[in-house]
């Protein structure tokens, strides 16, 4: 008995994948599904049966299937079944674990360096993957969608991030791409989808509303973590430029040397400032009597390039990143988040207002008001609303019993 022929559909579908992919793919029917094989060199025959249906209407579909798991075989080298898996099927409905890991890989070969490089990539999102993976992938509590791997990683690893803070929002969004591309590009259900809008917010918390004081990082303070800081010498010298020259965060961006002294550009940018762009200002150090001329130290080390900047500051693509990257460097750090958990309401910012602090009240002289909110880049204005309010029962005392010490006396 003659051999039905197979349908013309099927017959221009094989010649387009032999066309594109080569020689050896055979593509037929079981189960109402398009079946794949592929005769190997070795002669092996390995198969895969995809979810799709065996008609016309599935052409376009196994075409772009083929193509992402040939490129998953070539760039990571899986086999066949498993690339056919990963590209196709949902990952926990195929062997869960082992795929997600694999979109874990092939998430890494997406972002890298389409989007940021190997050494940013690695300092900040790959950790933040890992832990998705280990709680979608864990033996016991896993996640089982989009909404529930967000809920646990909050209540997993946001015990020491304050509510509304650029640490959770960060965290988060980098988990929402994450499961993003694996519905995408890699075949996961729909209900791996993230969480958006008001859910997401609802997670990430809202700040608390700022008292209009900052608290300032004393010089005690200042010497504590620049001391700690010793094994970390790039971090030691962000810290030690905001802390000593009371810089913005975002500064450390827009840093320049002239004969010997620091120079910053503008940061600050406006509908006024956009049209009038002001000359670089130039910025002086206060140094503390624990580390006396650190400032210039820590200069002449900027200016050297011996230390440089933590990669993410260096790399950082706008000055609004350079801050938030300061700020999650800090938030890691444990001496840190000793002095957070003992002061409370002190941020990073907490460093630009220690320097104000210093520039008024620790030094036998005050530096006059308007020269140091030149030297801090705003108007004496603004330095007093921002700047000049804070203090505290202890700064009271020693100012009256060092004024009436004489009299006293």
């Amino acid at each position: 008995m003659k051999k039905a022929s197979p349908d013309p559909w099927l017959k221009d579908l094989r010649r387009m994948v032999k066309r594109e992919y080569g020689a050896g793919w055979i593509i037929e029917e079981q189960s109402e599904k398009i079946k794949i094989l592929r005769r190997m060199p070795d002669g092996r025959r390995p198969a895969f049966i995809t979810k799709l249906p065996y008609s016309y209407g599935s052409q376009t579909a196994l075409l772009d299937l083929i193509n992402r798991a040939t490129s998953s075989m070539q760039d990571l080298g899986l086999s066949f079944k498993d690339a056919f898996a990963v590209a196709d099927g949902s990952p926990e409905q195929t062997n869960g674990k082992s795929n997600w890991e694999e979109i874990q890989i092939r998430y890494k070969k997406y972002r890298v360096p389409n989007f940021v490089t190997e050494a940013n990539f690695n300092e900040n999102e790959k950790s933040r993957i890992e832990k998705c993976v280990a709680i979608i992938t864990a033996d016991r509590n896993a996640a089982h969608s989009g909404k529930e791997l967000m809920e646990k990683y909050a209540a997993a690893h946001f015990q020491l991030l304050k509510s509304g803070s650029e640490g959770r929002k960060r965290a988060l969004l980098d988990a929402a791409r994450f499961l993003n591309y694996a519905v995408e590009e890699c075949g996961a259900d729909s209900s791996w989808l993230p969480l958006k809008g008001e859910k997401l917010k609802a997670i990430i918390g809202k700040r608390k509303e700022a008292s209009s004081a900052t608290i300032p990082v004393k010089p005690d303070q200042l010497f504590g973590l620049l001391d700690s800081l010793f094994d970390k010498p790039e971090l030691r010298l962000a810290v030690a430029l905001v802390g000593l020259y009371g810089l913005r965060p975002a500064e450390l961006k827009a840093l320049t040397i002239k004969e010997g002294r620091l120079y910053v550009g503008q940061v600050k940018r406006n509908s006024n400032s956009a049209d009038k762009p002001k000359e670089d200002r130039v910025v002086v150090p206060l140094d503390i009597k624990e580390l006396p001329k650190e400032g210039a130290r820590v200069l002449k080390q900027f200016e050297s390039g011996l230390v440089k900047l933590p990669t993410s500051i260096l790399s950082a693509k706008t000055l609004k990143d350079c801050g938030a990257y300061f700020r999650q460097y800090l938030e890691r750090h444990p001496y840190w988040q000793s002095l957070v958990k003992a002061n409370q309401g002190m941020t990073p910012y907490s460093l630009r207002h220690g320097y104000a602090w210093r520039g008024a009240k620790y030094y036998e002289r005050s530096i006059p008001h308007r020269d140091l909110s030149a030297l801090m880049g705003h108007d004496p204005k603004t330095h007093h609303r921002f700047y000049g309010k804070w203090t505290d029962e202890k700064d009271l005392i020693e100012t009256a019993e060092k004024i009436t010490a004489k009299v006293s006396a």
